[in-house]
This record gives structure tokens, C-alpha cells and sequence, in this order.
């Protein structure tokens, strides 16, 4: 059984015994979750996995889609993994990417095709429901929108598409509980079998999209949390072409601190130096295990790249590692990254993030980090 009611139930049942052991409180909005979450859940992944079934009897061919040279963007959260994603992600010819909407509520071919009809009805008579969803998103995604762009109809990240099996990280924002942490070391955490499982779940995924989407079209996929996914990537997508980011640790870290705490007190209230710690017990591996992981690689199927570049120069940054990689270079995506290129001239970042407001000194930084300081240069 691909899906894990083991870890589910277990889940549930230390939210209501054991929860104050994480630091968290039960507060009226834990209260709420634990109450609801039985409910919305079981009846999202009903309905999705009764389309998944359906999807056996009427599009079997989707098994026969082969995912040719996926793209992967991994790295440290904030490291500029959005960024470099939504910049591929506008090159429609070459590639594609599981949009939000598709990630939660359409993971089967039968969804899509509901929602694609249900879209193409919508436009021809002014898009009453479209322009209602981003009423409502801008009402949902206030707070988080002003650290990530996010919306149900953009390219999200995929990890997510695992909570209909209850094995995605992103389950950790709901149940922080030692268990979970597996996700965050997945290579060398998660039984062998179930890895397997899950990674074949995952690409039967991708399978449907392209299905869908366009199966001559390359796969691309961004997720920080496949920072801990390299040698499992490769495994299930031996031509896989792997981008790893690389920020300063002094930069990536508070700002990652500060986006992932979002997410934690979305469905938790703790003390913020409880979060910090367990944030960073999380996400430190994603620093240096991608990097040595890679390193073993040969250079067509992996890129290890600064944050700085990509942002100062996207245009040459881009035509770079589609050299590398053997992708083609449109007149209509040249155009694109002569424009992007201007843009970056002009950009100046809305955030500023300390490590000092979240209880972290330089010099600890730089002492847990010591490879990435020496590998890069950070200290120059």
C-alpha cells in the first residue's frame, strides 16, 4: 500500500497526547485543526484517489509516457530556487511544471481534464469563477505573498503532491513530531521499500501531467525539499538534470527561517526560538549533502550554482546551463531573458532578515556551515 495510514494515525494520535512535548500549545487554532483535519482531508483524498483508480480504466496509456530529461531545481529554502524556476517555467515550448491547482485538487488525468473543460466554459462567458478564486486567494495567501508569490495557478512546489499519501515534508507544518523528520533526510532516512514507493507514486505524477500537459515536453520540477531527494531523483529518473542553488548562508538562513516559520504557525503556536531550532535541525542537511551527493555526478546531469550570478545576470545564467544541459535557446525565450536581464539591473529585494532576531550569531553560522564558507568564498 503506496499510501501510509500507519503514519497517519500515528500523526493524529500524538496531536492529542503528545503535542505539548513539541513546544506548540494548544490554542484555539490547533484545537480547530485537530477537529477538522480528519474531515476536509479524508474527503480530498476520497475524491482523489477515486479519480486516481478511474484513471487505470480510462487513460492507461499514461504509463507509456516517458519523462525525458526532467529538470530538478533543489537547494537550500530562499536560495533562489523560485526564481530560477519561474524563469525555465516561462519557456512553454521546451518545458512544463504541476501547477498549484493540479498539486491539490487535480493529481489524477480525470481531474485535469474536468478543470481544464471547467476553465475553457469559464473563459467564454468573462471568467466569473477565475476572477472569484483570485479574490479568494488574495484573501488566503495575504500574509504568505509577501515572502513567496503563490497562487493556484502558478507552478508550485511538488513536494506537496505527496500528502495524498501522507509522505510529503510539508506535512511536517501539520504534525511536527520526530517522525516526520524522516522526509527531511530521505535518501538515508526512509526505508529502502518505501522510498520506492513513494518515488514511483511521484513519477506516475509526472506521468499523468505530461499525459495531459505535453509528453514531448521536459518535466521540470523545483523543490528545496529534494535538497535530501538526490540520489532518489536519479534512481527513478536516471536522465534527470539536477540544479542545486547556493546562497549565503548569512542571507538564505533568516530568510529561510522567517518563510518556513509561516508555514509552522499556519497550524502551530510556539516560541519562535523553539521553531528556530527545530527549522534548522530540519533543513541543515539541504546545505551539504546535495553539494557532495552531486559532486559525484558528471556535468551534464548536474549544475552546482551561486545565487548571486542568477540574480545580477539571469540571461547568461540561464543560456548557461541550457549548454550544459543540451536544451535549445528560442528566439521568444532569448527575448524573455533580455528583458529579465533588464529587470534584475533595476530589482532591489523588499526583505531584510537578520540572524541576529532569530537568536543566531555569525560566528555559530559559520562554524555549522564551515563548508559552504570555504567551498564558495563566503568569508572574502
Amino acid at each position: 500500500m503506496v499510501f501510509n495510514f500507519r503514519l497517519l494515525f500515528q500523526m493524529y494520535f500524538k496531536s492529542i497526547f503528545v503535542y505539548h512535548k513539541t513546544g506548540g500549545r494548544f490554542t484555539f487554532k490547533r484545537i480547530f485543526f485537530i477537529l477538522t483535519f480528519p474531515v476536509w482531508y479524508s474527503f480530498l483524498e476520497i475524491v482523489n484517489w477515486t479519480c486516481l483508480f478511474l484513471d487505470e480504466i480510462f487513460f492507461p496509456g499514461y504509463h507509456q509516457v516517458a519523462v525525458l530529461n526532467p529538470v530538478f531545481v533543489v537547494g537550500f529554502p530562499r536560495s533562489g530556487t523560485t526564481y530560477l524556476h519561474r524563469l525555465l517555467d516561462n519557456d512553454y515550448e521546451q518545458f512544463t511544471s504541476l501547477k498549484l491547482w493540479e498539486i491539490l485538487f487535480a493529481p489524477s488525468i480525470l481531474q485535469k481534464k474536468f478543470f481544464r473543460i471547467l476553465g475553457k466554459i469559464d473563459r467564454m462567458i468573462g471568467k466569473p469563477l477565475y476572477r472569484a478564486a483570485v479574490k479568494i486567494e488574495e484573501k488566503m495567501f495575504e500574509g504568505s505573498r509577501k515572502m513567496h508569490k503563490i497562487s493556484h495557478f502558478e507552478a508550485e512546489e511538488d513536494e506537496i503532491i505527496l500528502i495524498h499519501i501522507f509522505s510529503s515534508l510539508f506535512l511536517t507544518f501539520m504534525f511536527p513530531f520526530n517522525e516526520m523528520d524522516q522526509f527531511s533526510r530521505f535518501d538515508t532516512h526512509v526505508d529502502l521499500k518505501r522510498r520506492r514507493k513513494i518515488m514511483g507514486f511521484y513519477k506516475k505524477c509526472v506521468q499523468r501531467h505530461l499525459y495531459v500537459f505535453g509528453p514531448h515536453k521536459h518535466f521540470l520540477s523545483k523543490n528545496p525539499a529534494s535538497s535530501c531527494k538526490i540520489n532518489a531523483v536519479y534512481e527513478t529518473f536516471p536522465d534527470a538534470k539536477i540544479v542545486c542553488m547556493v546562497r549565503h548562508p548569512f542571507e538564505a538562513i533568516p530568510s529561510a527561517i522567517s518563510w518556513v516559520s509561516y508555514g509552522f504557525n499556519q497550524f502551530n503556536t510556539a516560541d519562535p526560538f523553539v521553531l528556530t531550532e527545530r527549522i534548522l535541525s530540519l533543513m541543515s542537511h539541504w546545505y551539504t549533502y546535495p553539494l557532495s551527493e552531486l559532486d559525484k555526478r558528471p556535468e551534464y546531469s548536474q549544475a552546482i550554482e551561486i545565487y548571486d550570478d542568477l540574480v545580477k545576470h539571469p540571461g547568461d545564467f540561464i543560456k548557461k546551463l541550457y549548454l550544459r544541459f543540451g536544451f535549445n535557446i528560442s528566439i521568444t525565450l532569448n527575448n524573455f531573458l533580455v528583458a529579465e536581464t533588464e529587470k534584475a539591473k533595476k530589482y532591489k529585494s523588499r526583505h531584510g532578515y537578520s540572524l541576529a532576531q532569530y537568536g543566531l550569531s555569525p560566528e555559530k553560522i559559520i562554524a555549522d556551515f564551515e563548508p559552504i564558507f570555504s567551498r564558495f568564498g563566503f568569508l572574502k
